[in-house]
């Protein structure tokens, strides 16, 4: 379904294969099989799409040092929380959508997230005052969401303040970066005239049944679109991404049992 969520980006329904846990905690991908003959089944990831896509938007300068030094910022949540690195993701993205509540510990990261990544902090702030002065927030593709009631809270904030933190990222992230992903992939297979197929796109991957004797083929494929990422993001919507995008990869015989390659 193309236009049902708030953010824009895609969803699905019977079955809904969009809203599900991610990857080895949900056995039931186990059953997604390739319909080749010894064929397989590859999910193409985005790497940090979200925090990526929210140190893009504030153009934030700590953030763009942490990517340009490879610095894993789950584990740098994890370390502070105290739990694992799959554990710290929900909380690592959760700061960039104005959340602050939870245990004492996660509350103390939320609050050394907006300490390190200030640009993001202040961000937040111009969101919302737009929201408030025009009833709306626009993105640099022209994406645009509508806040008519938005007003100033008594505390400095907003009303509607989640989703006004919310909806930019989520929705330049897996409304319009992964959409033009998936057509440049379904364009490059279908150039290369392959048998293999892109069969399904979850918020910030897309999935891929692999005809056997195309796996060297498929696999170039998406090494060549992670060098052209940034400059189809850029051709598409007439910006300047200085924020590198990238691209992980895993195969195997079924959506469940995946290595990374």
């Amino acid at each position: 379904m193309q236009a049902v969520t708030a953010t824009g980006r895609l969803s699905s329904r019977d079955p809904n294969f969009q809203n599900q846990p991610r990857g080895k905690t949900f056995p039931i991908r186990k059953v997604v099989t390739s319909r080749f003959d010894k064929g397989s089944i590859l999910e193409i990831d985005f790497a940090q799409l979200e925090f990526r896509t929210a140190v893009y938007l504030a153009q934030d300068s700590q953030g763009m040092e942490d990517i340009k030094n490879k610095i894993d910022v789950h584990q740098y949540t994890a370390d502070i929380i105290g739990v694992s690195r799959q554990d710290a993701k929900a909380h690592t993205f959760k700061p960039l959508y104005g959340g602050v509540t939870g245990t004492e510990d996660e509350k103390r990261y939320y609050s050394k997230f907006l300490e390190k990544y200030k640009d993001i902090k202040t961000w937040h702030e111009k969101l919302q005052t737009e929201a408030i002065r025009f009833k709306q927030i626009k993105l640099p593709t022209g994406r645009e969401y509508a806040f008519p009631y938005a007003e100033r809270t008594p505390w400095g904030g907003s009303t509607y303040g989640t989703q006004i933190k919310n909806y930019p990222v989520q929705g330049f992230a897996t409304a319009d970066i992964v959409p033009i992903a998936c057509i440049n992939a379904y364009k490059m297979m279908t150039d290369k005239n392959v048998k293999s197929l892109l069969v399904n796109t979850v918020h910030d991957s897309m999935v891929v049944d692999v005809h056997p004797d195309e796996k060297d083929l498929v696999l170039s494929m998406v090494w060549t679109m992670n060098q052209d990422l940034n400059k189809i993001i850029e051709e598409t919507y007439g910006i300047e991404m200085n924020v590198p995008m990238l691209l992980e990869a895993k195969i195997g015989e079924n959506w469940l049992d995946t290595l990374d390659i």
